[in-house]
């Protein structure tokens, strides 16, 4: 069982959210893509700076600093819908028959909707200073290292590292005033 969330005025948070049953469905821009998207409504929706992220396999990592009158839930709940409709589309479009069943079964298993793409709830941590930002962002940016996925984290495309390292903000703007 995981521990309570803390909505503390100012704090930036750590945020991990996992595939239902791991299953790896990032590994491709169309299925990465609708993240992206989503994450660049929301921040202005929502009113939140997305200082970091990577998008793994199965699961993400983001970096958030919410500024406005939404609540950590409200941003999570809408970012996972509407990006679970997204994606069940796109694998329809695909005839991913494997993956819309694995969504089918995931909805029926917890009897909550006729697909399920993401596992209830999420993980979070309040990032209380610069310090423990700057460990957790460089968590973020190891974690396709750690898994074997490359070789050094400027080769991982779908991370906050290269905005951060390399300048490059052609698949999300980062905000990086926060230092």
């Amino acid at each position: 069982m995981r521990p309570p969330h803390f909505d503390i005025e100012g704090h930036v948070y750590c945020i991990t959210t996992v595939v239902y049953n791991r299953l790896p469905i990032f590994t491709r821009p169309p299925f990465v893509i609708p993240l992206i998207d989503s994450l660049n409504f929301y921040r202005y929706k929502r009113t939140f700076k997305l200082m970091g992220y990577v998008i793994m396999p199965d699961h993400i990592h983001l970096l958030i600093w919410p500024f406005g009158q939404s609540p950590m839930n409200d941003i999570m709940r809408d970012f996972k819908k509407f990006t679970a409709v997204r994606i069940i589309r796109q694998a329809d479009v695909e005839a991913r028959a494997d993956w819309l069943t694995a969504f089918a079964t995931a909805g029926a298993e917890t009897n909550r909707s006729d697909n399920k793409v993401w596992q209830d709830s999420y993980w979070d941590s309040n990032v209380y200073s610069d310090r423990y930002l700057r460990q957790k962002l460089n968590y973020i940016h190891r974690n396709p290292l750690r898994a074997s996925l490359v070789e050094q984290p400027e080769d991982y495309p779908y991370s906050s590292y290269r905005n951060y390292m390399m300048g490059d903000d052609s698949l999300i703007e980062i905000d990086r005033n926060w230092a």
